[in-house]
């Protein structure tokens, strides 16, 4: 592997080339839940179909898995750039008005949206003086809560 170049696939003995899911694919796995959606996720950047990847021997899933993981690794991930560093970003203290949980729910969002799935809550553990429920309760102002947000800025 090359030093600070991210790689995009994995050949895998007996199996083929590992290929994380393009855009497209990733829209139509989103349907799917649970164990359902993670094994198709591996037998679609094989390039099989779920009954084909059921049909692999152990190991060979195991494999898979592991080119998974590695491709998905932190380390293997290409730093977005961000105007505002997640280590300089202060959280105030307090009673936060509704402008200012409308401002953290949309940066919330921006990097959520550039992190990989599952990455996000680890993250979000790391930032001080922010919990889950308030990043949640941000993000739900953020996206469907405008119209509550007017109503009490209004009021």
């Amino acid at each position: 592997m090359l030093a600070r170049t991210p790689f995009t696939e994995i050949e895998i003995e007996g199996v083929g080339t590992y290929r994380l899911p393009n855009q497209w694919q990733g829209q139509r796995l989103k349907r799917l839940r649970g164990d359902q959606r993670h094994t198709a996720v591996l037998a679609i950047g094989c390039g099989m179909t779920v009954h084909q990847f059921n049909k692999l021997p152990a190991d060979k899933q195991a494999e898979v898995h592991r080119a998974y993981l590695a491709l998905m690794s932190p380390s293997n991930v290409v730093a977005l750039a961000d105007p505002t560093p997640a280590d300089t970003r202060v959280i105030p203290r307090g009673h936060l008005s509704i402008e200012q949980k409308l401002a953290i729910g949309r940066w919330l969002m921006r990097n959520k949206a550039s992190l990989p799935h599952g990455h996000f809550g680890p993250w979000l553990d790391k930032q001080e003086g922010l919990s889950r429920h308030m990043a949640s309760q941000c993000m739900r102002l953020g996206t469907g809560g405008r119209q509550h947000a007017r109503e009490a800025s209004a009021a």
